[in-house]
């Protein structure tokens, strides 16, 4: 279970163990008051990817929600697949509630991924795995194994909505892609700016394997997974993951969502039902936001990365991030 310990939620390096770059987010802040679960109708919902619809639909069911007007945009004005507003959401919508509501239990954790193992090899195996593998190695077991079973698994709706390939550059295996992965930041910065990326991509790659492997070598038959398998979902784990205290996991839709500076994180809630909940609004400087039409729904993906930090997990720089690193 998420480590309700009082702290705002971030990003988290959920690769840590197998990290060079040894980076950790900053925990959840657990809001004391009730939340006002907003209570769009599902029959309202519209989408331009029917993944999403599905994804929308299970959240709801579920005790979650998400206002009508979010939609998932494979060109969103960040540049990539994130989620836009398809009409106007006023201050009296943001009044109404939260614009995303996730129950807690729809949050892919290790506690999760344990059950997982225990239902698809054992009990024992799942127990033995807890003891010789990290969280984010528990979790990319689970999540690789849900991915081959997609269409019939309780996951499907989440695991289904993830991208086909994580932004991760140390899954890449051509030194061309590579190459030309780092040219606009060194184009942008000079050759300082990415002094040892290269090497630090090939050191990461190369821990990533030997921790896939070891998943493999011990859980791969049971569950039906090979190493690259849970080399392509440790990708997904390491770049879209949240932490809250100690433990951190996969949300679902919420981590759809990009990053903006200014903006605020994920918080943890209590819904009317006192059941915890991850819930977004569109905050900046403190301040909630309206969004226009077309208008990308932001948070800030907290955690102090430089910027080989956020490349290697992201795939991404924030120019805030290269900024914090001029100022030191």
């Amino acid at each position: 279970m998420l480590d309700l310990s009082g702290r705002r939620l971030t990003r988290s390096n959920l690769a840590t163990p197998i990290s060079i770059s040894g980076c950790t987010g900053i925990a959840a802040h657990v809001t004391q008051s009730r939340l006002r679960r907003a209570r769009y109708s599902q029959t309202n919902f519209s989408s331009n990817a029917s993944q999403l619809q599905e994804l929308r639909d299970w959240i709801c069911f579920h005790g979650g929600s998400i206002h009508h007007a979010l939609l998932l945009s494979d060109n969103a004005p960040s540049g990539c697949r994130g989620i836009t507003a398809s009409q106007e959401i006023s201050l009296q919508d943001l009044e109404a509630g939260p614009l995303v509501s996730v129950p807690q239990e729809l949050q892919f954790t290790s506690d999760h991924a344990l059950r997982i193992i225990e239902q698809h090899a054992s009990i024992a195996l799942a127990a033995t795995a807890a003891d010789q593998l990290s969280d984010s190695q528990l979790i990319a077991a689970a999540l690789a194994h849900e991915l081959q079973h997609a269409p019939s698994s309780w996951w499907g709706p989440y695991v289904q909505s993830l991208p086909a390939q994580p932004p991760c550059p140390w899954l890449m295996t051509s030194s061309q892609q590579l190459e030309a992965c780092v040219q606009p930041f060194r184009s942008a910065g000079g050759d300082a700016a990415v002094a040892g990326w290269l090497e630090a991509v090939a050191q990461q790659r190369q821990q990533m394997l030997a921790a896939s492997e070891q998943v493999q070598q011990l859980l791969g038959h049971a569950l039906g997974i090979t190493a690259e398998q849970v080399l392509q979902a440790s990708g997904h784990v390491a770049s879209r993951s949240l932490t809250s205290g100690s433990s951190s996991g996969l949300v679902p839709f919420i981590d759809l969502i990009n990053h903006g500076v200014d903006t605020m994180g994920p918080m943890l809630q209590l819904d009317d039902d006192n059941k915890m909940v991850m819930t977004v609004l569109p905050i900046r400087n403190g301040e909630a936001v309206p969004l226009a039409a077309g208008q990308e729904l932001l948070i800030c993906y907290q955690g102090g990365y430089t910027p080989l930090e956020a490349f290697l997990k992201f795939g991404f720089v924030a120019d805030e991030w290269w900024q914090q690193e001029r100022d030191q």
